[in-house]
């Protein structure tokens, strides 16, 4: 179970790395046209944030 878990964070947080690192190597019209859909995706991954908290929580409230 704690290796799964593990792997979960492990997951997001490369995704968020790679996300985040890609968004600054293109041209100013592609960014300024893209501000709003980094946004979306910052919300998606703040959200997928406080799921797994809760999940991580839940099962160790669960366990114990």
């Amino acid at each position: 179970m704690t290796v799964s878990v593990i792997a979960v964070v492990v997951i997001c947080l490369v995704a968020l790395v790679g996300t985040l690192s890609l968004t600054g190597k293109s041209d100013s019209d592609y960014s300024a046209a893209t501000r709003g859909n980094l946004l979306n995706l910052s919300y998606i991954y703040i959200g997928l944030a406080l799921i797994l908290t809760v999940g991580i929580i839940y099962s160790v409230i669960k366990s114990a």
